[in-house]
């Protein structure tokens, strides 16, 4: 049984891997919050899953705030872990690196045009991780898009509270697709990830990207909401898209990074659909963060 060292293992990823992987790894965790890295000791660790990291925000926050904890924190790990002899640095990047509004389906290989401090700083610390690569110590990057389940937070939280509201919502034929990937999901890439002791640069996901109205439609059934969805006039879209092109592209725009190639090489399926991920997200908001929307 290999032996793995976690950090952030009281965010929303890394409680759900701490409880997934009891069985499956000999968990370390590392409080980077209250823990300095020259006092760690992880020379007994194979790999390390680097999950802590200042998230993305909503609310305008100084930018070095995001390159002191994602950038000079993985940095200062990655170093230290090397130096220990640990085989394998699994480092949970973000999507954000590729900017906010994507040219097209993107993958592995494509451009990153990061354009908030928020990627730039995950694109900064996955460039140094590459940087200091070798055979001995093996560097997996994984880039998750919008990940949701039980526990989740931001934008997510805030579309289950509207959705539970009993009134129809203005998202029908939203003609988009969005990439997600369930928590289990993610935590099955890592562990295989781990298993097959791989490196390179990896696409978390569900098995296929969903529009915005039929993820609606998925969280109202659970909710046993049966409100309807009605569609916005093409002239009020584009007005949201003219005013207000952030939340334009939240509601209805496209971001589709396509994970075949990950799935491919690593010769994995996620083994969790859409539909049951949504159902236990729900299932944990009705009994949790929104007691409401129980009845």
């Amino acid at each position: 049984m290999k032996t793995i060292a976690v950090t952030g293992g009281s965010g929303f990823v890394g409680k759900r891997l701490l409880e997934c992987d009891r069985d499956t790894f000999r968990l370390q965790t590392i409080d980077l919050r209250n823990t300095s890295i020259a006092s760690i000791d992880i020379t007994s660790a194979d790999a390390i899953i680097h999950l802590a990291g200042k998230a993305h925000q909503m609310e305008p926050i100084d930018d070095k705030v995001y390159f002191d904890i994602n950038y000079e924190l993985t940095k200062q790990l990655a170093d230290k872990a090397k130096k220990s002899g640990v085989k394998q640095f699994v480092f949970v990047s973000t999507v954000k690196v590729y900017g906010d509004e994507l040219p097209g389906i993107l993958d592995e290989t494509s451009a990153c045009t990061p354009t908030d401090a928020y990627g730039r700083s995950k694109l900064k610390a996955e460039q140094y991780l590459q940087s200091i690569e070798t055979d001995s110590f093996k560097i997996a990057i994984i880039r998750p898009p919008l990940v949701y389940g039980p526990g989740v937070k931001g934008n997510m939280i805030r579309l289950l509270r509207l959705a539970a509201k009993n009134i129809p919502l203005p998202f029908g034929k939203s003609r988009n697709a969005r990439s997600m990937v369930f928590v289990d999901n993610l935590v099955a890439l890592i562990n295989a990830i781990i298993l097959k002791e791989a490196a390179g640069i990896f696409i978390a996901g569900d098995r296929a990207p969903l529009p915005t109205d039929k993820l609606l439609q998925l969280i109202r059934t659970h909710l046993g909401n049966n409100k309807g969805l009605i569609s916005v006039p093409g002239v009020c879209r584009n007005l949201i898209k003219h005013l207000k092109p952030g939340l334009y592209l939240r509601l209805f725009g496209s971001y589709v990074i396509d994970n075949s190639s990950t799935n491919q090489k690593l010769d994995f399926t996620p083994p969790f659909s859409t539909d049951y991920g949504v159902e236990q997200m729900v299932k944990w908001f009705k009994e949790n963060a929104y007691p409401s929307a129980k009845n």
